[in-house]
């Protein structure tokens, strides 16, 4: 396998909103990790660039949280710094998703500060980066199709590359099962004729 389609990087396109996303982002950073196989951030934007203040009521602080971390993501990518962002959303997504924690621009702002990375604080409210956030977005539908939402996995091997929808996991698997799922998961990719797989959810992220 690997000397047929050797996985060299992995882009991992999330929004921090999505729970599902976030089981799905702690079994890759084990997986990738484990492996030494780099591990990239990109925006997918849930709410496709909609203002704020057109969302509902009740979705406005975590879209605007999760906006701060989209554009770090792009703004942080550009500059080779994705881990900066594994290390924040790591933070935001424990006390998110994990912990509980109101989801807003404030947590994002202190997730940032406690990783190290206060140059990157005007980001996070920059509206610029919200083109490079859209732009990320279509790039993960290239592989995906339109219909799909976050997260989008893309794998990069010497001979292209090839993303899907997911995979979606909940919770996220560990030891042996982690290491099946991503030999599944490599293994489905390499396969040129495959495109999806799909299960009812019986679980909750």
């Amino acid at each position: 396998m690997s000397d047929r389609f050797d996985v060299t990087a992995v882009t991992f396109h999330f929004d921090p909103v999505c729970p599902w996303t976030w089981r799905t982002a702690q079994w890759l950073v084990d997986a990738t990790g484990r492996r030494g196989i780099p591990l990239a951030y990109r925006a997918f934007d849930l709410t496709d660039g909609a203002a704020l203040d057109e969302l509902p009521a009740g979705r406005r602080p975590a879209a605007a949280g999760s906006r701060c971390l989209l554009r770090l993501a792009e703004a942080a990518h550009a500059d080779g710094r994705d881990a900066l962002t594994g290390a924040v959303y790591a933070a935001y997504g424990a006390a998110v998703h994990d912990a509980g924690a109101d989801p807003s621009p404030e947590l994002a702002e202190r997730c940032l500060a406690e990783a190290g990375g206060a140059e990157y604080a005007d980001a996070l409210h920059d509206s610029a980066l919200d083109r490079p956030v859209a732009r990320a977005r279509e790039q993960a539908q290239e592989f995906s199709g339109k219909d799909a939402g976050s997260p989008v996995t893309v794998l990069v091997t010497s001979g292209g590359e090839r993303g899907f929808f997911g995979p979606v996991v909940a919770p996220q698997p560990t030891g042996a099962d982690a290491d099946r799922l991503w030999d599944a998961f490599v293994g489905a990719a390499s396969v040129p004729q495959f495109f999806e797989l799909r299960a009812r959810r019986t679980a909750k992220p």
